[in-house]
């Protein structure tokens, strides 16, 4: 399924007996739009009946994906009328600019990127047009967090972002200079804005290092797929920038992944470009997103490296202790509490 993203042929097929399992995966892992294709190609190997469940499963989804285009647009008026910047992020941006046809990028929400001086404000726009933040962050929080998470009552659930990244990689990487690089997009004839073309793998690839369990799926790794062949011949200036950032070694482990999920050779330009110079190092953040299960503990400190000021970090830590973990108020509780997330490996 992932290979069916850059429309290569794949080395197994589904076939009637086992429909069920690819169909399993394709729904945890959000590519049921490459369902469809793989099912068309092999069809004979399917009845008609089984031809017709993937056909209208991957109308259910195109179904969803317009409905949250609905939602995005009318997000996106009230942002514009307030003169907000945003740049719309992963999966509605790379359906519209990146797939051949945006009904074969799958996604559940929408992301919306905002300058953290704007996030209070844009937040304030939408809650007062009836968005609600969908769950509580630790006192003080609001200026750590990389996106606020908020939902309208309905299917939409909105992820307001101020950078692009959890933790230390969206420390790393100024959402200044991505709004400054933004393209534009047209979905249902209007114009909007999304990351610009080179910041868009770069996203991607974080997007794809950082997630862990459930978070992690083939769509992530189909984007970096699908931009990496689109971004071959510009390989050295996408590095280049990511190396300013000091996030070069997670694109070039990103893209070497995808397309090592993909069962394909990587291309050639991405080889030799990672293997040409020493790529800017950040060793704490490399160690902490880098390896086969999260490092909590690792991720946590390279956030507090990375945090500008001490008063910065002491807020940081503050604010998980002030956290109601649901087990009790006292010291103790809140220390047990942050413990279990120190140690989280999911």
């Amino acid at each position: 399924m992932l290979r069916a993203a850059i429309d290569a042929p794949g080395p197994v097929d589904p076939s009637g007996d086992d429909l069920n399992a690819w169909v399993s995966m394709a729904q945890r892992e959000r590519v049921i739009p490459q369902l469809y294709d793989v099912a068309q190609l092999c069809s004979q190997d399917l009845s008609a009946q089984q031809l017709r469940r993937v056909e209208e499963m991957q109308l259910d989804v195109a179904s969803l994906c317009v409905r949250l285009e609905q939602s995005l647009l009318q997000v996106v008026s009230l942002l514009e009328f307030e003169g907000i910047a945003y740049a719309m992020l992963k999966g509605v941006a790379t359906a519209h600019l990146d797939h051949t046809d945006p009904v074969r990028r799958q996604y559940g929400d929408v992301d919306l990127l905002v300058a953290p001086a704007d996030l209070l404000k844009a937040r304030e726009v939408l809650e007062t047009a009836g968005w609600r933040q969908a769950y509580r962050l630790p006192p003080g929080h609001e200026r750590f967090t990389h996106a606020v998470t908020l939902t309208s009552g309905g299917v939409t659930e909105l992820d307001l972002h101020q950078r692009i990244a959890h933790r230390s990689l969206g420390l790393l990487v100024p959402t200044g200079e991505l709004l400054a690089q933004r393209c534009p997009a047209e979905i249902a004839g209007r114009r909007l804005w999304a990351l610009g073309e080179l910041d868009r793998l770069i996203h991607a690839a974080l997007h794809a290092v950082a997630s862990r369990g459930s978070y992690r799926r083939l769509s992530s790794w189909a984007d970096v797929l699908v931009l990496s062949r689109k971004l071959e011949s510009r390989a050295p200036e996408v590095l280049e920038r990511a190396d300013r950032w000091s996030v070069g070694p997670l694109v070039v482990h990103a893209v070497s992944s995808a397309w090592s999920e993909a069962l394909l050779p990587v291309p050639a330009s991405w080889r030799a470009e990672a293997q040409s110079a020493l790529r800017e190092r950040g060793r704490l953040v490399e160690y902490a997103y880098l390896g086969k299960g999260r490092r909590p503990a690792a991720e946590e400190l390279a956030h507090l490296r990375h945090l500008p000021t001490w008063s910065d970090r002491f807020l940081y830590l503050y604010g998980h202790l002030r956290m109601d973990s649901g087990r009790g108020f006292g010291m103790t509780a809140r220390l047990r509490y942050l413990w279990s997330r120190m140690r989280d490996r999911r």
